[in-house]
């Protein structure tokens, strides 16, 4: 009996030395290099839960700016409300911001030198790489050092400029301009495009940021607040020529320059109507002034999908001596601004204006050749 008891004792201690065996080798099989895995059912159900409609919010945005407007301007609650609903459009806008930001990367290029480059015999730092050849050359390769000649910053001055009149009063063309207003901002700002204003013109022009602050969402939340629409007319020769002057004022404010080459852009957003009040003539000289000035302007019309009548079915009479009958003309063959997009829908405005600024730039490339 002991000697079987020892026998299966013996047994079972090699079948445990054989799986001890087994899984040292199995372990030692293993690959040793990190895996991923996913599991998309569990994705998608987050991101369904996520995601909203994005044009449900958009109704409940304008019901929101319906009530806001009716508070009292200045009130703590107003201020509050006006903070929350800048941040609700830069949520909404996210995904069109960064498309346009991309398109733009691509057309507006740097102009700042900020990065080292070349091979020169004087500069500010060397290159490290060309000393070892420099000493083996008997010190006649002597173009060693390296200074800030490669553009990689941008440094343009750009405008915002939005209509407060009233013929933007319904909540649907608000919408739209304070959209608007948000993707081309939050583009500039992540492309770091140089300095940005924005201002309102209606029968008066009001700087709401100026050009040496940085935009935050204090900013935006003011423009908000500071946007009624409920000027009665649009002076937009007035505006063209203070905007033309503020233009100016800053290319001078340039440290070092006095006559600099920054490129300056306007781009309005307005609803396009009524822009003659001042007479034909003054809008058009005040529009070629600042085409003068090198001031390249874009006007974005936003031609509202649910108004009974588009900016497309406007027709003007044009009078051409006494006693004869007037012409009547479609409102856009006689529209003053030579480069303009008329904006339907705010998910279109990335393509659009992109497209705008890279015409302006062959056109541009075009002349100076």
């Amino acid at each position: 009996m002991d000697v079987q008891r020892q026998d299966e004792e013996e047994e079972d201690q090699e079948r445990w030395k054989d799986r001890q065996r087994f899984a040292e080798d199995k372990r030692a099989e293993r690959s040793t290099e990190s895996t991923i895995h996913t599991i998309p059912e569990l994705l998608m159900d987050t991101m369904e839960k996520a995601e909203r409609d994005p044009e449900e919010i958009r109704r409940e945005m304008e019901l929101q700016l319906e009530a806001w407007h009716k508070l009292a301007p200045g009130a703590q609650e107003e201020e509050s409300a006006a903070a929350s609903m800048w941040h609700q459009y830069q949520t909404l806008i996210s995904a069109l911001s960064q498309q346009l930001c991309e398109q733009l990367r691509l057309i507006l290029e740097p102009t700042q030198a900020a990065k080292l480059k070349g091979d020169y015999r004087t500069g500010k730092r060397l290159n490290m790489r060309k000393v070892i050849p420099y000493i083996a050359s008997q010190f006649r390769k002597d173009k060693i050092w390296l200074r800030r000649t490669k553009p990689s910053k941008r440094e343009y001055h750009v405008c915002l400029a939005v209509d407060d009149s009233s013929s933007l009063v319904d909540n649907h063309s608000k919408q739209l301009a304070f959209e608007s207003l948000s993707v081309i901002i939050n583009a500039l700002t992540l492309l770091e495009v140089g300095q940005v204003s924005v201002c309102s013109f209606g029968e008066q022009v009001q700087l709401l940021h100026p050009f040496q602050q940085q935009f935050n969402d204090e900013s935006g939340a003011r423009i908000l607040r500071l946007c009624q629409f409920q000027q009665k007319k649009t002076r937009i020769a007035q505006f063209m020529e203070t905007s033309t002057k503020m233009f100016l004022a800053a290319r001078q404010q340039i440290p070092g320059s006095v006559n600099s080459d920054t490129a300056q852009l306007l781009v309005i957003v307005s609803d396009g109507r009524g822009l003659f009040l001042e007479g034909k003539e003054r809008v058009t000289a005040a529009v070629r002034a600042a085409r003068s000035a090198n001031v390249f302007v874009i006007f974005v019309v936003l031609d509202n999908p649910n108004s009974r009548d588009s900016i497309l079915d406007i027709k003007v009479p044009i009078f051409k001596g006494p006693g004869e009958l007037p012409e009547f003309r479609t409102y856009m063959e006689e529209f003053p601004f030579p480069f303009y997009v008329i904006l339907r829908d705010v998910n279109a405005l990335p393509e659009t204006l992109s497209d705008a600024l890279r015409q302006w730039f062959e056109l541009v490339t075009a002349a100076d050749q």
